[in-house]
């Protein structure tokens, strides 16, 4: 019930013009207990409970028409007075158990915080709550479900529920009375823990309810549109635990499949099916090489090509386009990582060439140091917008009275500040740096090739523990000893790497390179730190745009003359302290 006689009060109070959904919500429910609309769970549940499955009932009846070749378990056909049967057993459920629990389980909406009046949560609001609610019940159920196929808990209880080893629609809520009890805590714990508005939980209940009659369905539709969910289970999924039974212990997932995937509960299937697509395979091999033949002959009946070596290639290329639009979560998978692999080896690749083909730079002939009466805007690089009038009271672009002034005498020139000589390079090129200032980003090399090698490690560990399994296992030997031996070295390499990206990063973020880390171990205090944020934004700039590339805008070139290498802002507090 709303504190508000009036549109125009409840206006008032918000401090703007209701939604037109808004007034809807209060025309409806201005006057309504919270009680009352909390009840309305009933009519919701008993609506759904009653009209959605009968489609399937229609479908179930009208199989000759061609939906027969989406049903799931062909074999087994429920006749009309079969299905009513089911429904009154839901129904006797539904008055004598689901009512009542819903009328005496008002108090504790009450306690979680369901609220009922305005404003009414925004559509992403609403879609971010029920996803959470999903995850929740899902990884929930998934326990107890597994709990329930226990000797104990399968014969007490979850038994009357697997009757139907070919699930219908009708069958999605028929279960034994302590099982509907046990399975409600899944359904009330998401909005316990995050709580919403009533929309919101009368959204939550209908939908858990239609994605169970969906996923008892016994029919795998291939418009249906939680196919292209990530992670759904679906009507086939669930299908497969209902055809096993009571010896089932693959599948227990309610709504998605990451449970069952990470638990290893889902092998039988994956085997299942595996053994499916492959006799699936081979009868498009043999219609294949039919078909083909035939063309073969109507196009050139005296031709001398063997027809057993065309056929042979034209199975080949069908066989190879069929697995690629196989559909289904293995797929949309499958070019998931494909993506993200080939992203990251493309960056991989962008970063590598750029540390390789980018020239460090190197000390101009006869540069030498500015005094201070040479410096100001005179000198291009102070006088960019990045100087002194930039950097914080405790900071100040390098004056050179204020340091000693440093000369190379290999190349028999000043040197700039932080600048060191090379013996390898000096051999084989002349005077030159080895890392330049715009070099120093190279660190972008270790992060994607840590992300890379992350990515291929997670994708070889499902097949490297099956080295370690007792049972069956789906790999030959030969890709098996392949696979243990590429993830052993790959592990290797991803600590290595993320060894030396954790000491990069503790030196952008000290503003230091790995010859200054060696030199300043007895300065607990370095000059040119100036704070993680100001360290970072002189290696990698300040466009953020450009943070994850390997390269500066041109402005941040114009405007920063610490990528010039020549000057660089310190802190004024430490100049006495450290000399150069």
């Amino acid at each position: 019930m709303l504190p508000f006689d009036t549109i125009e009060e409840a206006a008032t109070f918000m401090g703007r013009n209701l939604t037109v959904a808004e007034t809807m919500w209060f025309k409806y429910s201005a006057k309504k207990s919270d009680y009352y609309l909390y009840c309305h769970n009933i009519l919701f549940l008993f609506l759904i409970f009653s009209v959605v499955p009968l489609p399937l009932v229609f479908v179930e009846m009208m199989r000759s028409l061609g939906f027969d070749k989406y049903k799931i378990q062909p074999k087994v056909s429920l006749s009309l007075p079969e299905m009513f049967k089911c429904y009154k057993d839901v129904m006797r459920m539904f008055v004598l158990v689901v009512g009542p629990l819903q009328l005496v389980s008002y108090p504790s909406i009450k306690i979680i915080g369901i609220r009922t009046g305005l404003s009414l949560p925004s559509l992403w609001e609403i879609v971010a709550q029920l996803t959470v609610y999903f995850m929740i019940e899902d990884y929930t159920n998934y326990w107890i479900h597994r709990f329930l196929h226990g000797k104990w808990g399968y014969e007490k209880i979850h038994r009357v529920h697997h009757e139907y080893t070919a699930p219908i629609g009708f069958a999605a809520p028929y279960a034994h009375w302590l099982e509907v009890l046990i399975l409600g805590i899944p359904s009330f714990l998401g909005p316990a823990i995050v709580p919403g508005h009533m929309i919101t939980f009368w959204l939550w209940i209908a939908l858990r309810q239609i994605e169970a009659i969906e996923t008892h369905s016994g029919y795998d539709f291939p418009w249906t549109p939680t196919r292209f969910i990530p992670f759904y289970g679906g009507a086939d999924y669930h299908d497969y635990h209902h055809y096993v039974g009571g010896q089932s212990q693959s599948n227990f997932a309610s709504v998605f499949t990451y449970c069952d995937y990470i638990y290893g509960t889902d092998k039988g299937y994956r085997y299942h099916k595996k053994v499916l697509r492959k006799r699936g395979l081979k009868l498009m091999v043999l219609k294949t090489e039919a078909h083909t033949i035939i063309l073969l002959k109507i196009l050139n009946p005296n031709s001398r090509l063997s027809m057993e070596q065309f056929s042979r290639a034209a199975s080949s290329v069908f066989l190879s386009d069929h697995i690629l639009f196989l559909g289904g979560f293995e797929t949309f998978f499958a070019i998931v990582v494909l993506i993200l692999f080939h992203s990251l080896l493309v960056m991989v690749m962008w970063c590598y060439s750029s540390v390789v083909a980018t020239d460090p730079g190197g000390v101009p002939p006869n540069w030498r140091p500015l005094t201070d009466e040479e410096k100001g805007d005179a000198d291009p690089l102070v006088g960019s917008g990045y100087g002194s009038a930039q950097l914080d009271p405790k900071q100040s672009a390098m004056v050179a009275a204020s340091q000693e002034i440093r000369f190379c005498h290999k190349c028999k020139q000043f040197k700039p500040p932080r600048a060191h000589h090379c013996s390898e390079v000096y051999t084989k090129n002349g005077p030159s740096l080895c890392l330049g200032c715009q070099l120093r980003r190279g660190i972008e090399l270790q992060f994607y090739t840590f992300l890379e090698t992350t990515l291929v490690s997670l994708l070889l560990l499902r097949v490297f523990m099956e080295f370690f399994n007792e049972g069956e296992i789906d790999e030959t030997p030969g890709s098996l000893a392949a696979t243990f031996i590429t993830f052993v070295l790959n592990i290797a390499f991803t600590l290595s790497i993320l060894g030396f990206l954790i000491m990069h990063i503790t030196l952008v973020g000290a503003n230091t390179s790995t010859i200054e880390a060696y030199e300043k171990k007895t300065s607990p205090r370095w000059r040119y730190d100036l704070g993680w944020k100001k360290n970072f934004e002189q290696v990698f700039g300040l466009d953020k745009k450009y943070w994850f590339i390997p390269a500066y805008s041109e402005d941040d070139l114009r405007r920063m003359p610490a990528l010039h290498g020549f000057e660089y802002p310190t802190r004024p507090d430490l100049e006495p302290l450290q000399q150069h």
